[in-house]
């Protein structure tokens, strides 16, 4: 049975308002269980406060390179893009808009959508569906500053676009409590350096 909630933010009326405005962009499902620990707690607060997808932020510097951060409790050396969830009834581009300005200080335009990825999450008994929406921006200009509290991000770090590939893959090796959160992270890095390869 369909997620009422779920539907609200992933249906085919939006993927083609999105296609009209942003262009074509790649689709993707992924199936997925959490093991460990981090993807655990993630998985059931999304439960209990219900969350159903996000945007993942591919926003450039002047340069070119890609801006990623890491938090203050990431395993050491983990670098990863910005995401953020979506609120009430928000299309993905206008919580694009609010989360880079939110994380970033930066205000950018969406330049096009990259990815939707779509997935069913399993841990345990529970099952959750979620998307992630993969945009480029326009660049951010000067240096990021975190301006969202609750969001503990203790340093960024602007990657030209093929380090998207090394930073899946570090994703990937992670072990530990991390391990299956590092897996569910990989996907769509590993898809915007794919669709950035075909937009430059």
């Amino acid at each position: 049975m369909e997620d009422p909630g779920f539907a609200q933010i992933y249906n085919p009326g939006l993927l083609a308002e999105l296609e009209a405005q942003f262009g074509p962009f790649a689709q993707q499902h992924v199936e997925h269980t959490a093991h460990t620990e981090v993807l655990q707690r993630m998985v059931h607060k999304m439960a209990n406060r219900p969350r159903y997808g996000e945007v993942v932020m591919v926003v450039p510097n002047e340069a070119g390179h890609i801006w990623l951060h890491t938090k203050q409790f990431y395993p050491q050396g983990v670098y990863r893009l910005l995401t953020g969830g979506l609120e009430g009834t928000e299309k993905p581009h206008q919580a694009l808009a609010r989360e880079v300005e939110e994380e970033t200080g930066f205000k950018v335009t969406v330049d096009r959508c990259l990815a939707v990825i779509t997935y069913t999450v399993h841990s345990g008994p529970l099952v959750r569906p979620f998307v992630s929406y993969v945009f480029l921006t326009t660049p951010g200009k000067g240096q990021p500053v975190a301006g969202d509290p609750n969001e503990p991000i203790s340093d960024f770090r602007a990657v030209p676009p093929a380090e998207l590939a090394v930073a899946a893959q570090r994703l990937r090796a992670l072990d530990g409590d991390f391990a299956d959160w590092g897996r569910f992270r990989a996907v769509a890095h590993e898809a915007a350096w794919e669709q950035l390869q075909k937009v430059g």
